[in-house]
């Protein structure tokens, strides 16, 4: 496996290494750090276009697992059933920070997953008619060390959680590696690119009163690099029935969103282990209106094994908690703050926190 070095994300490093990472308060400060030019041009051009908007505030987070070797392929991101609307164009742009942690062995298959992976996807959805919504999201990817391992370390201290041997091992490493006993791949050093690229298609097929159903599908394109971690090489489809309900239980505050499908998985490059043919995903969001511009949000993410492999991180089924909550700013944009916590260990990132921008105009 090459190695891969990149002079701008080793300055930032340098200078996020300096980052008093204990303090919560500093984590988003440590997101706008690890951003390179390009991605905060990026962003703040998104921030600039939003500026005629309706805000999405029941709608789900808009993440996934970003487990190192599951990002690799096509798992859509939660959505709701309700479309855009004819004519209308959707923009948003999703910041994640995965903090990973977890190793395994059973028989001759090994992995150690230590590190953090970093993800700023920009997606673009357009209504057109009165069912139909077409869409792409173009995600940059970034593997680099655990330069949140301390702060982890002291949450999972204050509220007695296990550290998994997290404390024996050192702080601010990066080791994505995996061995099936006779070849093995390892990523040990800061590589970052364009992910996998994703085409989007919905369509409408009932909406009465408060409740609405849709088909949500896609295709994934081999448009990453197997060697950085960030693609496949392989062309991914999936295709799900998503629903949403309005005034949840007769409470005119709460929402609820519910999603199910499956995701048909081309050949991969991950040495030594089979891609599995097709895996289940699936997420259920609930939302509470706590004024106009404030709602909080709790939501469940999961999915089958992607890979045909013993040890956990591959083969097992994967979820995720979401909690967070979004925020109008004025009419104009919605922020969405979210924290996900693995609720089936060693499957998924240990923490993720993710900072969202989207809009409707």
């Amino acid at each position: 496996m090459p190695e891969f070095t990149n002079g701008v994300e080793a300055r930032l490093l340098s200078i996020a290494m300096k980052t008093d990472i204990d303090n919560p308060f500093n984590i988003f400060r440590f997101i706008l750090l690890t951003l390179d030019r390009r991605r905060v041009t990026i962003f703040l051009l998104a921030v600039l276009i939003t500026m005629n908007v309706e805000a999405e505030i029941f709608a789900p987070f808009t993440t996934s697992n970003i487990n190192p070797f599951v990002q690799l392929h096509g798992l859509p991101s939660a959505r709701p059933a309700k479309l855009v609307p004819d004519k209308a164009l959707v923009w948003q742009v999703q910041t994640d920070i995965a903090n990973n942690f977890t190793e395994n062995t059973d028989g001759f298959e090994s992995i150690q997953i230590d590190g953090e992976t970093y993800r700023v996807n920009l997606s673009l959805r357009y209504g057109f008619g009165d069912r139909w919504e077409v869409g792409i999201d173009v995600p940059y990817i970034r593997h680099g060390p655990g330069q949140l391992d301390a702060f982890i370390e002291g949450f999972h201290d204050l509220l007695g959680l296990s550290q998994a041997d997290r404390d024996d091992r050192p702080r601010n490493q990066l080791d994505y590696s995996y061995t099936s006993g006779v070849n093995t791949m390892r990523l040990n050093k800061s590589v970052s690119g364009i992910g996998e690229v994703r085409l989007n298609l919905g369509y409408k097929l009932r909406e009465y009163e408060n409740r609405t159903w849709s088909v949500r599908g896609g295709v994934k394109l081999p448009t990453g690099d197997p060697d950085k971690l960030t693609g496949s090489d392989g062309t991914d489809v999936f295709v799900g029935l998503y629903f949403s309900e309005g005034a949840f239980l007769g409470n005119e505050s709460l929402s609820f969103h519910g999603s199910v499908g499956a995701l048909a998985m081309g050949n991969g490059e991950l040495v030594g282990s089979d891609v599995e043919d097709l895996a289940v995903y699936g997420s259920s969001t609930l939302a509470w209106k706590l004024s106009s511009n404030f709602s909080l949000k709790a939501q469940f993410d999961f999915h089958s094994a992607l890979y045909d492999s013993g040890v956990e991180e591959l083969g097992s089924f994967a979820g995720q908690l979401i909690l967070g909550g979004s925020v109008k700013l004025g009419r104009k944009v919605q922020l969405d703050l979210s924290v996900s916590e693995d609720v089936i260990v060693d499957a998924a990132p240990d923490v993720v926190f993710s900072i969202g921008l989207r809009s409707l105009f």
